[in-house]
């Protein structure tokens, strides 16, 4: 429920919010738009991801899963494709709700195909932040509470709850992203040479 609440409903609750006091400012609207548009990955991973991953890891989950044939790669990958389609999915809705309630015109194909892009890309880097915090820290108690701090403060630091720089974010998010690819590598590699952690 803290998934779907975060992940499909705070991102046009708070729009609508914000965008009713510019319903005749087109580019204030389009501000709006695309700021909320960025907190859809998120609060999906943060809020919803963290949650459940925490208490499969807490409780042993994972390791049963493994114990079955799955490996530590195999529910990595099958988790993130399951987490990006939701963060599409959300995307989608909030944008088709924004756009048609304040006569907003639909980005063209490009656009949109950049869009998803970015929407991925900013799962893929959040995904990574908690699949290694719960793998360090294992229990719910702190990866919740850490995620829920980080959440705030990602919010904050990038502009989402300001003037954001789309242009410069996406920047940082490759570069990010790249240091955190090898570093997810060396601890999941780390991992399958241990049985009995993760």
């Amino acid at each position: 429920m803290i998934t779907l609440f975060f992940g499909f409903m705070f991102a046009p609750m708070m729009a609508f919010v914000f965008g009713s006091s510019y319903s005749n400012v087109p580019q204030a609207l389009n501000q709006v738009y695309l700021t909320f548009f960025c907190t859809i990955p998120l609060s999906m991973v943060f809020v919803g991801f963290s949650s459940l991953f925490s208490q499969e890891v807490e409780q042993g989950f994972t390791l049963r899963a493994e114990l079955f044939g799955y490996s530590r790669m195999s529910q990595v990958i099958h988790k993130f494709i399951a987490l990006t389609g939701f963060v599409l999915l959300s995307s989608i809705i909030y944008s088709l709700i924004f756009l048609s309630h304040f006569n907003l015109s639909i980005p063209s194909q490009s656009i949109m195909i950049q869009m998803g892009i970015f929407q991925v890309l900013n799962a893929a880097i959040y995904f990574m932040i908690v699949f290694l915090l719960t793998t360090f820290l294992k229990k719910f108690s702190r990866v919740y509470g850490i995620s829920m701090i980080s959440y705030f403060v990602i919010m904050i630091v990038s502009g989402i709850m300001g003037n954001m720089n789309v242009g410069k974010l996406g920047l940082y998010l490759f570069i990010l992203l790249g240091i955190l690819s090898v570093i997810m590598k060396v601890v999941v590699g780390n991992n399958n040479g241990n049985k009995h952690q993760y």
